[in-house]
């Protein structure tokens, strides 16, 4: 199963047992300020996440997946698997 926003959904999902991973493209830079809704910090009350490797990502995703800092007009990201 796939959960794709909003925040109330992430929030709410986050607290169920059987969400046992996440797929997060984290935004680098710039920090876009001017918006209003971003993912919960799944971090600040749960010390159960792990960050996967590059290569368990890719293994899970089945697909080669961009490794490292990525750049889009102007837009730095990463690619992360984490688990729990």
């Amino acid at each position: 199963m796939f959960i794709i926003g909003g925040a109330s959904l992430y929030n709410e999902a986050l607290t169920l047992a059987a969400v046992d991973r996440i797929l997060l493209t984290r935004i680098l830079s710039p920090a876009y300020d001017e918006c209003d809704v971003y993912f919960p910090d799944f971090l600040a009350n749960d010390n159960s996440w792990r960050r996967c490797s590059h290569g368990e990502l890719e293994q899970w995703a089945g697909v080669k997946v961009p490794e490292t800092i990525q750049e889009e007009l102007g837009t730095s990201y990463e690619f992360q698997m984490w688990v729990r």
